[in-house]
């Protein structure tokens, strides 16, 4: 659990002169103010109202819904009540008592703390103070004057600058995950997980002898809650219509919260030339709206579930014809999705407009909005991280992530209701949201958002599932991704790429092709007759069959790496479970699984239906290219000339095909100014082998077919091609790759200090 900072959360309470008087009395941090009793409070001379707010953000940080008093249930039980004539007549001493001497405070012993660990980054509040002391009247105040002042500026920062603060910490925080990511593959972070263990345990043990205890402040947070009203709610303020438990409002909350901290980050990039953003009396023409929101619809319908042309038509009828005031959301969906389309049809609008009208979406997307109606909450978020996707900005991680938490909050209670529209809607909406939290965890490397729970409701057919050929392609998407997201989470280190684990991922990815619907299979796409299909449903079929073989190569990309380790170093590089004929099988397989995608994406292209910006094609072929060139390279430095030219030219071929889209994706161009020299090498290495072979075959004139002559390969010429190679098939996008130079990159700070950089924004 994250742990706020002490003065941040007194800041916000607007109780910053305790800070001192904390400090001097050992409190240092917030987690020790957790264990603060009622004799403390009044030792440190805590105004009543005062404590009864700290406790109130104790039982909140601790989980306890605002519906539950903090009184204890036994506060009036040891005392029966006595009327003013009782009173006086009986033999009770009305003089207040003392309270007991206070027995003194146990100390709590901690464990030492990681060294060696990433460094924890400061939260929007801290930096912000940080910088607020820079200002030479404020560092000439003192120490508790300095925090009455920070506390106070905060509490009136506008808004939007406090989103600013807010959306670049939580950036910090996301990229301390990706370093923790790391550092857990380390002996450092076994070693203190296991001196943890041991702390634990010892801290388990009874003690010899029980004394009492003062009673601490989560003692008033106990009791039934039977004791709320059946009317009350818990939900923070921020969001009252959503009434549920308190663990979950404050979990939704917090997701909102993230997400819309990045949505004014990517809003600030996009309005800094002070373009004026689009509104009901400023509307961009209603005949290039429709057509970019139609081309949204048909690029996207058939692979994931979010609107189709009716709910775009309702939309449009309301905003240029409109019978009542145009409401917030409706504006916020007609811009976001004529945002998107612009992706698919790119005469629609231009880039400017494109961009503005995905920042006009978001002045109205607010959480204050986000209340209002959950089902179009879930798709808006949804659909803006698409735009997130299309433009690389990490923005999409939090939108789905707070999109992943509405639909666990709401869409189950609604399931108990009964089968219906809505219910429909939301439960295919849930499942999009999955399969883009997959597509994100097995692509980017992060750990997935998606509970059993989730997989559990939404993944198993139900009964109105399967009765149109777009739900069923919806349905095999999202098993096709899970699957792909679990590969990525079982292999995540070298050492856990076991036979065992191998086959295991793969027996479920057997299991999958086996019960493809045979509509759905290679096989009838492929025959004749042709069956009624659309071109985007038969393009997003393809597209899961894509995934598929993706799924192969996330499978045996590690082994791709572990041989050509082994290659260059004559075998003292091999560190796998694995036997290395099996490593070679396996790379054989995953070769295969390269070229069957460079067929598949010929079968796309063919019908025309893909645009120079479609993303998933981009990475598809980048993927298939980068596996083929490593296919290639092995083979070489195995000196065997035999099935190279052929890897060489799929490889080739899927470079092309992405060729186009250099002008318009700049991830594109970066794979191709990468890509295309790496596979000249090869070609040329390629070239000086079958020549050397030729020659000496002709000279002793014997079979040229029946002849494989040692032809030793310059391992200091295939190492820089292996190295590169070995990082993209590891990392598409960059996460520990070099982008100097490049102000589209996200700069992340390591752990030692040095500085990497990451494709996406």
């Amino acid at each position: 659990m994250f742990v706020p900072e002490l003065s941040e959360v007194l800041g916000r309470l607007r109780l910053t002169q305790y800070l001192n008087v904390l400090i001097d009395n050992g409190f240092h941090t917030w987690e020790t103010v957790l264990d603060i009793t009622e004799y403390d409070l009044t030792a440190l001379n805590f105004k009543l109202g005062h404590r009864r707010i700290l406790q109130r953000e104790i039982a909140t940080f601790r989980g306890i819904p605002r519906s539950l008093s903090l009184e204890p249930e036994s506060m009036d039980v040891d005392q029966p009540p006595f009327s003013p004539s009782s009173r006086e007549n009986s033999t009770v001493p009305t003089t207040s008592t003392s309270p007991p001497p206070r027995e003194k405070r146990r100390y709590r012993r901690h464990p030492h703390p990681d060294n060696n660990a990433p460094k924890k980054p400061k939260t929007a509040y801290v930096n912000f103070a940080d910088k607020l002391r820079e200002e030479p009247d404020i560092s000439a105040l003192s120490f508790v004057d300095i925090a009455k002042e920070v506390g106070r500026r905060w509490q009136v920062l506008p808004p939007e600058q406090k989103r600013i603060w807010e959306s670049h910490a939580a950036r910090a925080m996301q990229e301390h995950e990706v370093q923790m990511d790391e550092y857990k593959k380390t002996d450092s972070w076994r070693k203190y997980q296991n001196y943890l263990s041991d702390f634990k345990s010892q801290q388990t043990q009874p003690p010899k002898e029980k004394r009492p205890t003062a009673p601490r402040i989560d003692s008033f947070m106990t009791g039934d809650s039977s004791r709320a009203s059946p009317v009350s709610s818990d939900v923070p303020s921020s969001l009252p219509s959503f009434t549920s438990t308190g663990t979950e409002s404050e979990i939704c909350h917090n997701a909102l919260t993230l997400a819309f901290s990045e949505l004014v980050s990517l809003r600030g990039e996009i309005l800094a030339d002070s373009s004026q953003a689009y509104d009901e009396k400023h509307l961009p023409s209603e005949e290039l709206t429709r057509r970019a929101m139609y081309a949204f619809v048909s690029g996207t319908g058939s692979l994931v579930y979010m609107w189709t042309v009716v709910q775009v038509d309702e939309i449009l009828d309301r905003i240029y014809r409109p019978t009542k005031p145009v409401d917030a959301m409706t504006l916020a969906e007609c811009f976001t999705v004529a945002a998107m389309g612009a992706h698919y049809d790119m005469d629609c609008f231009p880039d400017r407009i494109r961009r503005m009208l995905y920042a006009s979406a978001t002045l109205y997307f607010h959480e204050r909005l986000a209340q209002t109606d959950y089902l179009r909450t879930m798709r808006l978020l949804l659909s803006m991280s698409f735009y997130a996707i299309l433009e690389k900005h990490m923005s999409a991680r939090y939108l789905i992530a707070a999109g992943l938490q509405v639909a666990r909050w709401k869409c189950p209670p609604l399931q108990q209701l009964g089968g219906n529209a809505t219910v429909d809607n939301g439960r295919r909406l849930f499942r999009s949201l999955i399969f883009m939290d997959s597509w994100l965890s097995y692509t980017l490397g992060y750990p997935s958002e998606v509970a059993a729970e989730d997989i559990a409701f939404v993944c198993i057919p139900h009964a109105a599932d399967g009765r149109t050929m777009d739900e069923l392609i919806h349905i095999q998407t999202s098993r096709i991704g899970l699957i792909a997201a679990e590969i990525t989470k079982t292999l995540g280190s070298p050492e856990l790429t076991t036979r065992a684990n191998i086959d295991s991922l793969k027996h479920s990815l057997e299991v999958w092709q086996t019960e493809l619907p045979p509509i759905l299979q290679m096989a009838t796409l492929t025959s004749s007759p042709l069956p009624e299909l659309t071109s985007y449903q038969k393009r997003a079929i393809f597209m899961v069959h894509m995934m598929y073989l993706g799924a192969l190569i996330l499978l045996y990309r590690t082994l791709l790496v572990a041989t050509a380790e082994t290659q260059l170093t004559d075998g003292a590089a091999w560190s796998l479970d694995l036997s290395i004929e099996d490593a070679r099988r396996y790379r054989h397989e995953c070769s295969v699984a390269g070229q069957q995608m460079a067929r598949v994406l010929g079968l796309i292209s063919f019908d025309r239906t893909l645009t120079k910006r479609c993303w998933m094609m981009i990475y598809w072929s980048f993927t298939a290219s980068i596996v083929l060139l490593f296919s290639a390279m092995t083979k070489l430095l195995d000196h065997r000339t035999g099935g190279v030219d052929e890897d060489l030219t799929y490889a080739k071929f899927c470079i092309e095909i992405m060729e186009p889209c250099r002008v318009y994706e700049p991830v594109a161009r970066r794979y191709l100014d990468i890509i295309w020299p790496l596979y000249n090498s090869l070609r040329s290495i390629y070239q000086r082998m079958s020549k050397a072979k030729t020659s000496i075959s002709m000279l002793l004139q014997t079979d040229p077919g029946q002849m494989s002559p040692y032809l030793p390969v310059n391992k200091e010429e295939m190492a820089p091609i292996s190295t590169k190679l070995s990082a993209l098939v590891m990392d598409p996008f960059g996460r520990n790759q070099d982008g100097a130079g490049d102000d589209n990159c996200r700069r992340m700070l390591n752990s030692d200090g040095s500085c990497s950089v990451f494709w996406w924004k």
